[in-house]
């Protein structure tokens, strides 16, 4: 019996470290993780290399009507190290663009 080799693909190492950012904001019944993630890569940010639901909360100190979603953006570069400023800023673009474009309401943690 002969076995064919598998072929392997190799992807190197990130040359920097990503880093993640969690997001908890409000949404309105209607409001579908896809328009989510949708507002968050129609901004542009060429260092988003995921977005992820990763928790959905309803229930006590969630408004009727609304519920609670955890988004987390994981940013990888290519170009080096991010900065705390770097990160504020993405940040705040994700944020307002949220607030924005589906009237969502980052959520105090």
């Amino acid at each position: 019996m002969k076995m064919e080799k598998a072929h392997r693909r190799y992807q190197p190492l990130p040359r920097f470290p990503a880093v993640e950012r969690d997001f908890s904001v409000l949404l309105g019944d209607g409001t579908r993780f896809a328009d989510v993630a949708r507002v968050i890569q129609s901004l542009g940010i060429g260092e988003i290399s995921s977005i992820d639901a990763t928790d959905l909360y309803r229930g006590k100190n969630v408004p009727a009507g609304k519920y609670s979603l955890l988004v987390r953006v994981l940013f990888q570069s290519r170009e080096g190290t991010f900065t705390d400023a770097q990160l504020s800023d993405f940040s705040k673009k994700i944020v307002a663009a949220l607030e924005k474009r589906l009237g969502a309401q980052l959520r105090a943690g």
